[in-house]
């Protein structure tokens, strides 16, 4: 009695060029910074001062809902970050810069809150791309993993240094406006990359042998 051999199984869809990480990965990195920038280790912070704003209300307002906003809206990024990078990572940059822009420009503390939680949706969509694309890369996975947890305790623990530094010198709303700088190059980049990756060929997936091809005895 004939058996027929067992077809091959068809090839694992293959992940995305690694450089798609290089987009999102900066946003996050930009999202840990803008999350303590606010605050200082000397004293208030410029932007409680000239907002005339209690600790309280800056630990709440510019703190915990940034947080709370942020792991929201992680799990949309972890979820579909991986299959959908660029689709993923361009509307969150643009909540994030709403939000930047916001905090930047506005004429009171009553848009501290609109800002924050704007700014926190974006960077917490950005970060679950970026950990959904490590995830799946093939090679390499560690190194990027622990580089990139490497710079964003070095975001989070500089920012007010550097917050404070150049707020003393020209103001906080000047730190967001560079902030917003950043945000909107990270934003043509994984827009750029994005484009590359969808004009470049994929390889055709494996088909296995025609009816016709297939052995038959008589």
């Amino acid at each position: 009695m004939y058996v027929p051999t067992p077809t091959q199984r068809a090839s694992q869809p293959t992940t995305g060029p690694w450089w798609l990480l290089i987009g999102p990965g900066f946003a996050a990195l930009i999202g840990l910074f803008l999350l303590t920038v606010i605050y200082r280790f000397d004293g208030e912070s410029p932007l409680q001062i000239d907002l005339g704003i209690s600790g309280q209300s800056l630990l709440l307002n510019g703190v915990v809902a940034y947080v709370v906003a942020a792991a929201l809206a992680f799990p949309a990024g972890l979820l579909l970050g991986g299959r959908f990078p660029t689709s993923v990572t361009v509307p969150a940059l643009v909540f994030m810069l709403l939000g930047v822009v916001l905090v930047a420009f506005m004429p009171s503390s009553g848009l501290l809150l609109v800002g924050r939680v704007l700014n926190g949706l974006g960077a917490g969509a950005v970060l679950g791309v970026t950990v959904a694309l490590i995830r799946r890369l093939q090679a390499g996975r560690g190194v990027a993993a622990g580089v990139t947890a490497g710079l964003g305790v070095l975001a989070l623990v500089i920012a007010p240094v550097l917050g404070g530094l150049l707020s003393d010198a020209t103001g906080f709303r000047v730190v967001f406006i560079v902030a917003a700088l950043f945000v909107f190059v990270a934003l043509v980049v994984a827009g750029i990359l994005g484009i590359v990756a969808l004009a470049k060929p994929k390889p055709l997936p494996y088909a296995g042998p025609s009816v016709s091809e297939t052995p038959q005895r008589h």
